[in-house]
């Protein structure tokens, strides 16, 4: 008897009522948002409940628990969008998309870049539509834009969604092949988008105060930067309005193997900080990023 491939079974019946979602127009995906997906993941799941009014509260220590209780729930609301929003890249249109997420940031300064041949970083956080900027990562620089891929279990929605971040030109590779991907590169200059701001291991990352309490970050962006010879841009998330976007980048360091140990590192904390702190509802509160604890031979 043959096997019977429930990973195969379990995609082609939630791909048609994805689909179906995706080809709504916005308003009637907000009303979904809104009144059913909402009450479901917050009210009756409590998706990471514990986890995310955990993370407000240590951040947040000074705020009353009702205010705590707000971004909770504008959280909630946010997270609920950006669901819908993420399917709505199956179908959504590349005029439509870049209507909606638009890009500021000096042109003069990565024009020079590319007449010079220089690779260069964007360093960002979970914060916002992090799905639209990665479908429209290669529409605005002349650079080639590209990221990882954190690659799902399920191959089927793996390759769905692969080919949604992709369809727009991005270049998306496997997060272990980061390396490699930059020591071969591409026919012409590119930057790669790396988003920092995962748990990262307690004895191989960077220590700083971050929202109030002892975080951890990834080394690799600013190894990276300094072993490539790469500047740095922070991407910066904000929304002015429901579903619309916009996303400005501000230089970190033109010069990485110039700057201090670690100031690029620290530089991303305090402005990805800042803007959790305007907006904290468009952080990505649900992950647990604060599982590890500092060491106490750890030092910044």
């Amino acid at each position: 008897m043959p096997k019977i491939n429930l990973t195969a079974i379990s995609f082609y019946l939630a791909y048609p009522f994805l689909l179906g979602i995706s080809i709504l127009p916005f308003p009637l995906l907000y009303f979904v948002s809104d009144y059913f997906l909402y009450p479901i993941l917050y009210l009756l799941l409590g998706y990471r409940k514990k986890v995310v009014s955990q993370n407000v509260e240590n951040a947040f220590p000074n705020k009353s628990v009702g205010e705590r209780k707000s971004i909770e729930r504008r959280f909630y609301h946010y997270l609920c969008d950006l669901f819908m929003e993420t399917l709505k890249g199956l179908t959504i249109s590349k005029k439509e998309l870049m209507k909606r997420c638009v890009y500021e940031f000096d042109e003069n300064l990565t024009d020079k870049w590319y007449g010079e041949g220089r690779n260069f970083v964007v360093t960002l956080g979970h914060f916002g539509n992090y799905e639209w900027l990665a479908m429209t990562l290669d529409a605005n620089f002349k650079h080639k834009g590209s990221g990882p891929f954190h690659q799902m279990k399920n191959p089927y929605f793996n390759e769905m969604f692969r080919k949604m971040r992709t369809k727009f030109g991005t270049h998306m590779y496997p997060t272990f092949e980061t390396y490699k991907m930059i020591a071969e590169g591409y026919a012409k200059p590119f930057f790669i988008t790396l988003a920092n701001d995962q748990s990262a291991p307690p004895l191989k990352s960077y220590w700083t105060t971050f929202l109030n309490q002892d975080t951890s970050f990834f080394y690799g962006t600013e190894k990276i930067a300094v072993q490539f010879d790469m500047p740095v841009l922070f991407c910066e998330i904000s929304r002015p309005k429901r579903g619309f976007y916009k996303a400005t980048f501000k230089l970190i360091t033109e010069n990485p193997k110039t700057e201090e140990v670690n100031s690029t590192i620290e530089q991303h904390a305090k402005l990805l900080e800042r803007q959790i702190n305007e907006r904290p509802e468009l952080w990505l509160w649900s992950h647990r990023r604060w599982k590890h604890k500092k060491p106490k031979d750890s030092s910044k």
